[in-house]
């Protein structure tokens, strides 16, 4: 159920990995709990709340650069952009018609100093209708066995060759491999992945497209509601054999993999082998 507010979070924060910052919630919530791995799914939100005061929002966007040097000291980032993740909360896709999501782009597309960023699980073609003259940056999410972890999101195949139009259409355009999950025959099915990718996507796309790389980090809450909810996904996602607890900075009771070391150099590898897309950050 959709709720309209006038948030009183406006406060654009700094980020560092998929983004320079990450603004306050346009959209708080996400109608996609088809996700069984999703910190999103972790709260009993009545609602989702659409924020209604755009301008407030955005304003704390610049003010979050007020004191940022410019011309950019250039990161893994961007070289020259200052990107801010509009979408941490809610996936823009999923939720395009509940927001007017062109008036946000306008705004960094605009701005000299910032530019937007956002992951999706969706395609979504009203986007090709829009000329975001690479101020944009979409991060298509990417994973094996989404019929297992993604049930009723848009097909593997289908957002790979969306891709190539994303960037022909002048978005910045990268992967996000994310939750990376360790499971039997794991990196197999990454390098059926990467062929896929392979197939479908330009060098051109290739040379300027950047990967990141997350490992899966599980949360005891969610973990309880997806068994209680039978989730067959769950049975890979919860394995105390392989995992060590973990609190995070929000606080929480998570787990991540024990012999994370090992199996990020091994997933490197992978990569610099098959895929040959530059790693912006893994962890």
């Amino acid at each position: 159920m959709i709720k309209t507010q006038k948030t009183k979070t406006i406060l654009c924060k700094p980020n560092g990995r998929s983004a320079d910052f990450t603004s306050a919630n346009f959209i708080l919530g996400c109608q996609n709990f088809v996700c069984s791995y999703c910190y999103v799914n972790r709260f009993d939100r009545k609602f989702i709340y659409v924020n209604t005061n755009t301008d407030q929002i955005l304003a704390e966007c610049d003010k979050a650069i007020e004191n940022s040097p410019f011309p950019k000291i250039p990161n893994q980032v961007d070289d020259k952009y200052y990107f801010v993740d509009i979408s941490c909360d809610t996936d823009i896709n999923r939720h395009w018609y509940d927001y007017n999501w062109f008036y946000v782009f306008d705004y960094f597309k605009n701005h000299p100093k910032l530019a937007a960023t956002f992951a999706t699980k969706w395609v979504n073609t009203n986007l090709l209708d829009y000329e975001p003259l690479g101020k944009i940056r979409i991060r298509m999410s990417l994973m094996p066995n989404i019929e297992l972890f993604e049930k009723g999101t848009s097909p593997i195949i289908n957002r790979i060759k969306f891709l190539e139009k994303l960037f022909k259409a002048g978005y910045s355009t990268h992967i996000n491999l994310s939750p990376i999950i360790y499971k039997e025959g794991w990196l197999k099915d990454y390098s059926e992945l990467f062929k896929m990718i392979n197939d479908n996507v330009s060098e051109r796309f290739k040379q300027q497209c950047g990967l990141e790389c997350i490992f899966l980090t599980h949360n005891e809450n969610l973990h309880n509601k997806n068994v209680a909810k039978g989730l067959e996904a769950e049975t890979y996602l919860w394995n105390p054999d392989l995992q060590v607890e973990k609190t995070s900075q929000y606080g929480g009771n998570n787990v991540r993999y024990k012999d994370k070391y090992l199996l990020v150099q091994q997933f490197e590898e992978l990569v610099n082998k098959e895929l040959q897309i530059k790693i912006r950050y893994i962890f």
